[in-house]
């Protein structure tokens, strides 16, 4: 006997069968409470008595206590020495479930592997979950069951063959020996050792997702406004036991996102890189992803909506199932071979290759509520022809040679419109596709142009594509004989010197940060859109940096035009087409959003964003015109003014005592405690001011937690309190000094000497228009040095918030002022 492994006892039971659980596996429940499992016995006459009422009597049957948490804690097995016979034929009308070893899948998986009864157990629980999940609507049942050895297999044997195998790694297992189980003494069988298995997996159905990810313990990110409340809950399989895996049918939705969808529901994801075309109407296994959770809440109106996705790697999904190469799945219009064939042709149909250029962004069809509609700017390569049979894809690159007769010819303007708006996610600039016009063998269809297009100057031919079509991945030679069209970066966005012209730009994003409704007038005002899950009026301000130049740009976006870009998070990096170039009235470059505007993720957040975004150490006096994060090594040289006050969970307003002071319009009765702080900080080049909010506060005045919460209960009392302390240049006068307790020991805590002790400060610039302090003019201050005096022109300092405040070793000091110097 192995290690963990235990002794099933042997034993005749007697009861009642209360249900039948599922009759292909030979799984039954007696007298409700102790499972029965005849799958190693070999059932007379495939089990006709075997229904619900009737009563059954097994003798020398295998009894296994808890061996699979997804079962009764007793569960009775036969082999091939037990005995079933049925004493009691049931009286209810229950239908009959005849069983047959013949096509048996869960037979086939038992014999083929060799599977134990805990292992056999969590085999049939994922096959009836996949089963649910699947069939009949999106798969068929014979394409779940496949061959079972003659042919190819299923998508059940496919998705278990792997863990499957796994269990025998531990150790050889033979096959049956049918004869030796029924004679053999002592009596040796599968079933009389057995190990208590955990689930190695579970697969779950889409529509308990977005409960599963909202648990606060996956909370990553938290922002707030005055009326805005935007939450981002992560989740990554590893972090649940047992961990989940996800599989469903891969379709593309007219509003230009790819969705993975069950039976149950229908959960968007976004795949990176873009998958090819052919990959829609598969069904695929992730087991690797990210499920990612988006809330917005607005406070002054009580609304909430929350949108819940997927994002994942393409090299980290499986193909289980082609539905075009499957003769008993129903043919689909929306459904496209894999990527080495082309469409199975009735006939012969019209195509075409282009070459996109530019593609703008989905915008709502005027005039139909929930429609969407998108351009791109395409170049016809070549004539038109005609596409017979089926084709390979080594054809495909022997017929687009790229010669003389493929180079770019004419200018066109595709519009895709309604469900046409599904292939919006597999567009990309230069790349090139062939069109397929199902069932058309008219070459001269590419020359027509609708009835109502408007003609462009700029492209004088637009054609809109029909919804039947079809498109497909054209591998183009590496390099291509055509100039290709970079967008800038974010350094040669800061110094472009374009005007009038949109800009496409890259990068790595940030922050991102909501705008309330009163910020948004630069957007004009636009319908509301279904698809888009932030409040209607509010903008998304984005900052998109260039780290190896340290160089830092604002985007300013009106979500309200279409759906929202999954996978907009801190981290990834992305591509902007169509961004207007703006200067503010200080003089900084920023970048805003037309109607047009494309937004695409290129690549997903790293595993360990903090590695990737690590800012840099510097001084205050080399400050660079930049928002993007900075560190420096610091200590406090005074506190220029606290600010103590509970806040009402829902408006906002002064809570105090328990109760909002907004009493007769709010009966909030919750409250949040807010610290904030504007202290003087130096580096030794230079000064800075510093606003410094909640945890950062306590982190520098160093206060213990109990302290710290006996605090704010004082304060809760007042509801507010406010002290401000005498700094160089912001004197007190005396009659504002205050001799109340509660202020006296505020400022005797921000006062104190441990204040000023080297910290490391991670922080980034304040805009200029956020600067509730007033700013100093420059002046002349004295500085004496030996036996000499030297009057110097000192800048005033800059403003900073603070993103975080960590404590040094002395050891650690010293090695990061020699690493800044």
């Amino acid at each position: 006997m192995g290690v963990g492994e235990k002794q099933a006892k042997t034993l005749t039971y007697q009861g009642v069968l209360t249900r039948v659980v599922d009759p292909r596996a030979g799984l039954y429940e007696l007298d409700g409470k102790v499972m029965l499992c005849t799958a190693y016995l070999q059932l007379l006459n495939g089990g006709r008595g075997l229904r619900e009422g009737a009563g059954v009597e097994i003798s020398d049957t295998h009894l296994q206590q808890s061996p699979s948490p997804l079962f009764p804690p007793i569960v009775l097995s036969c082999c091939l020495r037990s005995r079933l016979r049925v004493t009691q034929f049931s009286r209810l009308c229950t239908p009959l479930s005849p069983v047959s070893t013949a096509g048996n899948l869960h037979l086939h998986l038992q014999f083929r592997y060799h599977l134990r009864l805990p292992e056999y157990l969590w085999a049939c629980d994922v096959s009836r979950r996949l089963q649910e999940k699947l069939c009949p609507s999106l798969v068929k049942p014979r394409c779940l069951q496949g061959s079972l050895g003659a042919g190819p297999p299923g998508v059940t044997e496919k998705l278990l063959s792997e863990t499957l195998s796994s269990f025998s790694a531990s150790g050889p297992r033979c096959e049956r020996d049918l004869q030796g189980e029924i004679l053999k003494e002592p009596h040796e069988c599968p079933l009389r050792e057995y190990s208590p298995l955990s689930p190695p997996w579970s697969l779950p159905a889409l529509s308990l997702l977005q409960s599963v990810v909202s648990d606060s313990r996956y909370l990553r990110a938290e922002e707030s406004t005055r009326s805005l409340r935007w939450t981002h809950h992560s989740l990554q399989p590893q972090e649940l036991r047992p961990s989940l895996r996800l599989l469903g049918v891969l379709h593309a939705s007219p509003s230009g996102r790819l969705v993975l969808k069950d039976q149950s529901a229908s959960v968007p994801c976004l795949v990176l890189p873009r998958p090819p075309s052919a990959w829609i109407g598969c069904t695929i296994e992730v087991c690797h992803y990210r499920l990612l959770g988006e809330t917005a809440q607005d406070t002054e109106k009580g609304t909430s909506s929350t949108i819940t996705y997927v994002q994942f790697l393409l090299s980290d999904a499986r193909i289980l199932h082609l539905p075009h190469d499957c003769p008993t799945c129903p043919p689909a219009a929306s459904l496209l071979p894999r990527p080495c064939k082309l469409p199975k042709l009735d006939g012969p149909s019209a195509s075409r290759l282009f070459l996109v250029r530019g593609v703008e962004g989905l915008v709502p069809i005027p005039g139909h509520d929930g429609g969407f509609q998108f351009q791109a700017q395409a170049v016809w390569l070549g004539a038109p022809e005609l596409l017979t049979g089926q084709v390979t894809e080594r054809e495909e690159e022997q017929r687009a040679s790229w010669d003389e007769e493929h180079r770019p010819l004419t200018k066109v303007l595709l519009l895709f419109c309604h469900s046409a708006a599904r292939w919006f996610h597999f567009l990309q600039p230069n790349r090139v596709y062939r069109l397929i016009a199902t069932g058309e063998k008219d070459l001269e269809i590419f020359h027509r142009q609708p009835e109502d297009s408007v003609q462009m100057s700029s492209c004088p031919v637009c054609f809109r594509i029909p919804c039947e079509w079809a498109l497909r991945d054209v591998k183009a030679p590496d390099p291509p004989p055509w100039p290709r069209e970079e967008p800038l970066s974010v350094d040669q966005a800061l110094k472009s010197s374009s005007a009038g012209s949109l800009l496409n730009v890259t990068g790595v994003v940030t922050h991102r940060t909501l705008c309330d409704a009163q910020n948004t007038r630069m957007f004009p005002p636009s319908g509301t859109i279904t698809e888009s899950f932030l409040p209607h009026g509010v903008s998304l301000k984005v900052t998109v940096a260039e780290l190896d130049r340290q160089a830092a740009l604002s985007v300013y976006m009106n979500p309200a035009g279409g759906p929202y870009c999954l996978g907009l998070l801190p981290g990834a990096t992305i591509l902007i087409q169509g961004l207007e170039r703006k200067i503010s009235r200080a003089g900084a470059v920023y970048l805003r959003s037309v109607p047009v505007t494309c937004v695409r993720v290129l690549s997903a957040p790293a595993e360990s964003n903090e590695c990737l975004l690590v800012p840099k150490f510097t001084l205050f006096s080399e400050l660079p015109r930049s928002l993007i994060p900075h560190r420096a090594v610091c200590s406090i040289a005074c506190v220029l003014s606290v600010t103590l006050a509970w806040v009402c969970a829902a408006c906002e307003d002064v809570f105090r005592a328990g109760h909002c002071s907004r009493s007769s319009s709010c009966t909030s009765q919750s409250g949040v405690f807010r610290a904030k702080a504007w202290v003087k900080a130096e580096d030794g080049s230079g000064e800075a001011h510093i606003q410094l909010q909640d945890g950062a506060l306590l982190a520098a005045l160093g206060v213990p937690q109990g302290l710290w919460e006996a605090l704010q209960g004082r304060v809760l009392s007042r509801g507010e309190v406010r002290v401000q302390n005498r700094g160089r240049n912001y004197e007190v006068p005396g009659e504002m000094r205050s001799e109340d307790a509660l202020s006296c020991y505020v400022s005797h805590l921000v006062s104190r000497p441990a204040v000023s002790r080297p910290l490391i400060l991670t922080f980034k610039q304040l805009a200029a228009s956020s600067r509730p302090l007033p700013a100093e003019p420059s002046h002349l201050r004295r500085f004496t040095r030996g036996e000499r005096d030297y009057m110097t022109h000192v800048p005033p300092p800059p403003t900073l918030i603070c993103l975080g405040l960590e404590e040094v070793e002395p050891g650690t000091l010293c090695r990061l002022i020699q690493e800044r110097n």
